[in-house]
């Protein structure tokens, strides 16, 4: 009995190393074709073909690295982070998969994330890229102004001044402070003498809106796709001789999965006196591993004391030219006190918004260096009436990575 169980194993392991030498995936010939097709460039061919080794039982750390160094050569930075992610499982510290995971990070603009992987990257990696502990990692300008077709509403100008700065591998702070400063008319009618000299004309009276702000935003890496958010929004307004000081709060958690990211987030804000609560669900996509194409779904619920409403916002972009990408944005439903980009843009104007849509481009001048241009337009309803109108806006800005 033992000696035919012996035959048998015997058998069956003969059967085996015969089957893998017939199929052709030995680790010899794995090895020896990925390392041809690396050599080469040859990057769909060798995704290929590892995936099939991988499947018929080839599986080590050296053909993991290039499959994922190939997705990464074919921009698909998603597949690849997922390739890299398998070899740490095995080979935790792993250098080299670290590193292109970061990078991964950055050219999916998920820059906090990438921060999780500075730990591992040699020293000389390290003082290649310039990676501090403590560290300034961008700043910004940004200027708008908008114009409408109302007389009642005079032009608008805004601006604001951004700086990014992280704490050790897994916080980052965004600071930002803006102005904003515009002319809102009313109609002041003059007592109207008798016949025969003519009534005068109307006049109007100005009343200026002055408006300063400061956001503060923390985040938190909690692991390698959760991050959870927390900011606060200080808005000093001058609106003739009336003064408020506006605050808003957020708070917000974050899931960065492959091809795809989910956030939820509260706001709690005190505008102009009134009390505002906001709720937003939002999903983002990158089918194709990177950013030459993506968007962002948000969908918002928002309570005020004298009712609630919701607000449906949509941004779809790509990249239409080397270093220069085309994004559109549209918000359906009306709205007041809008709350955007965890809190820190307050659409808190004294007319009621219907529509609002937009179009942007962003053009790489250097690897550090990005331009905006953006056109944006919105119907708004004059207040305390039914009367339409127009307000046009065109932006511009500068933001520098460091």
């Amino acid at each position: 009995m033992q000696q035919l169980k012996r035959i048998l194993f015997f058998s069956l392991l003969f059967l085996s190393i015969q089957s893998f030498a017939q199929n052709g995936y030995t680790y010899e010939a794995v090895d020896t074709k990925t390392y041809a097709l690396y050599q080469k460039s040859a990057w769909a061919e060798l995704i290929s073909y590892g995936n099939t080794a991988i499947e018929n039982g080839q599986d080590f750390t050296l053909l993991r690295l290039r499959i994922a160094y190939a997705e990464y050569m074919l921009q698909n930075y998603s597949a690849a982070i997922i390739s890299y992610e398998k070899v740490l499982k095995n080979d935790s510290y792993n250098a080299t998969a670290h590193y292109y995971i970061w990078l991964c990070r950055k050219y999916l603009n998920q820059t906090e994330l990438a921060g999780r992987q500075i730990k591992y990257l040699s020293a000389e990696t390290i003082q290649k890229e310039n990676l501090k502990n403590i560290a300034f990692t961008g700043a910004g300008l940004e200027t708008s102004f908008k114009s409408s077709d109302n007389a009642l509403r005079g032009n608008t100008f805004y601006q604001n001044f951004h700086a990014q700065n992280r704490f050790g591998y897994n916080i980052l702070m965004d600071q930002m402070v803006s102005f904003y400063n515009q002319t809102m008319y009313t109609v002041n009618p003059s007592i109207q003498p008798g016949f025969p000299p003519p009534p005068p004309q109307p006049q109007l009276r100005g009343t200026s809106i002055n408006q300063k702000e400061y956001y503060n935003k923390l985040t938190a890496n909690l692991t390698n796709q959760w991050q959870v958010k927390a900011a606060y929004h200080y808005t000093y307004n001058s609106i003739g001789t009336s003064i408020y000081n506006n605050q808003t709060g957020f708070v917000g958690l974050k899931y960065t999965g492959n091809y795809f990211d989910l956030q939820a987030d509260a706001l709690f804000s005190n505008i102009t006196d009134t009390s505002v609560q906001q709720f937003d669900a939002q999903l983002g996509l990158n089918p194709l591993g990177n950013m030459n194409l993506y968007s962002i779904s948000i969908a918002t619920i928002r309570k005020r004391p004298n009712g609630s409403a919701f607000n449906f916002r949509q941004i779809l972009g790509c990249k239409i030219q080397n270093s220069i990408w085309l994004e559109g944005n549209i918000t359906l439903g009306n709205f007041n006190d809008l709350l955007e980009n965890d809190g820190l843009y307050i659409y808190n104007a004294i007319d009621r918004n219907l529509f609002k849509g937009g179009l942007s481009t962003y053009i790489t001048i250097t690897p550090k260096c990005t331009l905006s241009l953006g056109y944006t337009m919105e119907q708004r309803e004059l207040k305390s009436t039914t009367t339409n109108f127009i307000q046009h806006s065109i932006t511009g800005g500068l933001s520098w990575k460091f």
